[in-house]
Parts: structure tokens; C-alpha cells; sequence
């Protein structure tokens, strides 16, 4: 048994591992992370075709084995003082080593209609677009092309 096997899952993950071998598995799935997470956790599980996980914030990400293999993902990500910019690129992380194909990271709390970057002529030529505000990201795992053939 790989030391993996052994940690818990998440919450939720027993349910997810059910959901995902039935006829109609849940889809997106939702990491819930930062303030509210378990609240936010419910409020998406209403939905029958979504599923969520949370990631608790006593806990590190790293402290469960995250059942997400093969599975695009979708961070609801609420900013506090334990659930930063640091925090969910670790998380992040987690879920890709656990084999997610994808982790996209939704900081809830931005107002999307606002610019995410602007236009500085002040600074260095190169240097002038300046991030303003959070975006969505989507991280994958590089694959090496050649696996690919």
C-alpha cells in the first residue's frame, strides 16, 4: 500500500467516488477553498449534476489523498487570511499530482466585469500592462510531446 493510500479523503470524496462510477457522473467538480468553503460546498451540491469537494482550512491540501484522477476541476476560491494566493497554487499542485487533467481556479469574490489589467506608460516599454485584479487560471501538467505519438 503506497503511504497515499492511507491518508483520508477529502470531504466528501467517499460520495464522489460513488457519483463517479454511476450512470450519470456528477459534472463539474468543485474544490470548495477559503472562507465559506463548506457552505459553498452545499450551496453547489443542491445542483444534481455538480459535485464538490472541500479542502478544509484547518488542513493542509496535502494531509488527503484527493480521488480526482483524470478529472477537470474547478477551485471556488474565497480569499482569506488562511486560503491566499500561495495557498490555492498549493492546492493546486495537490490535485495535480493526484492526476487531475485540469484545475481551474475561480476567485469568487472578483467582479469580472472590472479590467483585469491596465495600461502603465510609466513603466519600462515591456513591463507596462500591469495585472489589477485576479483571474481565472487554468493550470494542466505539461505532457511531454513525444508521449503524445
Amino acid at each position: 500500500m503506497l503511504p497515499s493510500q492511507r491518508l483520508p479523503l477529502p470531504p466528501f470524496g467517499k460520495e464522489l467516488i460513488v457519483r463517479l462510477q454511476s450512470a450519470s457522473p456528477p459534472w463539474p467538480i468543485m474544490i470548495c477553498f477559503g472562507r465559506g468553503a463548506w457552505q459553498r460546498a452545499r450551496q453547489w451540491q443542491s445542483n444534481p449534476t455538480v459535485w464538490t469537494l472541500v479542502s478544509p482550512a484547518n488542513s493542509a491540501p496535502a494531509q488527503y489523498r484527493w480521488p480526482v484522477l483524470g478529472l477537470m476541476l474547478i477551485v471556488d476560491w474565497q480569499r482569506d487570511h488562511t486560503a491566499g494566493h500561495d495557498e490555492v497554487l498549493v492546492l493546486v499542485k495537490v490535485l495535480l499530482d493526484y492526476g487531475a487533467e485540469s484545475v481551474t481556479v475561480l476567485p469568487s469574490w472578483v467582479d469580472f466585469s472590472q479590467l483585469a489589467v491596465e495600461y502603465d506608460a510609466r513603466l519600462p516599454v515591456g513591463e507596462r500592462w500591469v495585472q489589477v485584479r485576479e483571474m481565472i487560471v487554468v493550470y494542466r501538467l505539461d505532457v511531454d510531446r513525444d508521449d503524445r505519438r
